[in-house]
């Protein structure tokens, strides 16, 4: 009797799905590209200036920094220091990392000022996203060179982790023992792929192939959570994908999800940046049973 009572019971895990609720948008920033969640009172959104080039070293970046509940309030956060083109972020303590161009800026989260600098010797890399793996241990992915490095913090050496190669290498997530890196696009300008490093073998392999244009990835509920641009790059989506079948599907389609770009998450409330249309869409994301 017992083992028939399982088999009704386990289905409604099984099929547990992910819905997403529009809550707001919030308009005003000029091309927002990633969001940094510390606590409900203290977010950080990157933001790349006036235009819409990643690479310029204009020095017109902004991090601005707000409550989740009021998001408009835009403080600055770099004030006494300059930007370029800021895209991803990650914390520790008191430190804030965030990737611009070709170098990381590390910043005292209480003061807003700059504490250090880490610069690439190749100045011609684009750096994306970045991931505090451990206290010493700051991945970044390069969105143009197709690859993942390890930046060891006390000493600043660069470890170039790439055996093989990671087409338009952007978001970066962890789950387990393996990190996982969103392509953008692969050589043909084709969809990109989803990447799979694993921290063991220190390999890199490729689990799902031409799923879109993607650019933010985030855990929730022991999957993955995904950004794409779409085929246009103006009709985005969000993906959910489930890490043991390697199995993607569409969550989230939005006419307003134009260039949805580095989000993050705090409990069941989702930020995405839109970098193309300056704005900045707010959602609930809810859990439901499929009985």
């Amino acid at each position: 009797m017992f083992k028939y009572i399982l088999l009704f019971i386990l289905p409604a895990f099984v099929c547990a799905q992910t819905k997403f609720q529009f809550v707001k948008r919030v308009h005003s920033f000029k091309h927002p590209e990633g969001v940094c969640i510390i606590n409900a009172d203290k977010i950080f959104i990157s933001d790349i200036g006036k235009s819409f080039k990643t690479t310029d070293r204009d020095s017109d970046g902004v991090i601005f920094q707000c409550p989740i509940n009021n998001i408009n309030t835009k403080n600055k956060f770099n004030k006494s220091f300059k930007l370029n083109a800021p895209k991803g972020m990650a914390f520790s303590g008191s430190k804030l990392f965030i990737a611009d161009i070709d170098r990381i800026v590390v910043a005292d989260i209480e003061t807003g000022t700059k504490t250090d600098e880490i610069v690439f010797a190749d100045t011609t890399v684009s750096l994306n996203d970045v991931f505090l793996l451990d206290d010493n241990t700051l991945l970044v992915s390069v969105i143009n060179k197709h690859e993942l490095y390890a930046i060891t913090l006390n000493s600043k050496d660069l470890i170039n982790l790439s055996n093989s190669s990671t087409e338009g290498a952007n978001g970066l997530c962890k789950y387990e023992k393996k990190i996982y890196i969103c392509g953008f696009s692969s050589k043909e300008r084709g969809k990109g792929n989803i990447y799979e490093y694993d921290l063991e073998t220190n390999k890199i392999t490729t689990v799902i192939k031409e799923l879109g244009h993607l650019d933010g990835i985030k855990l929730f509920n022991n999957k993955l959570l995904v950004s794409d641009w779409g085929a246009d790059y103006n009709h985005g989506k969000i993906w959910e994908i489930d890490i043991k079948t390697k199995k993607a599907r569409v969550i989230c389609e939005d006419e307003d999800l134009k260039s949805p770009s580095g989000f993050d998450l705090l409990d069941d409330t989702i930020l995405i940046p839109c970098l193309d249309s300056g704005t900045i869409l707010v959602y609930k994301l809810v859990t439901l049973d499929n009985k």
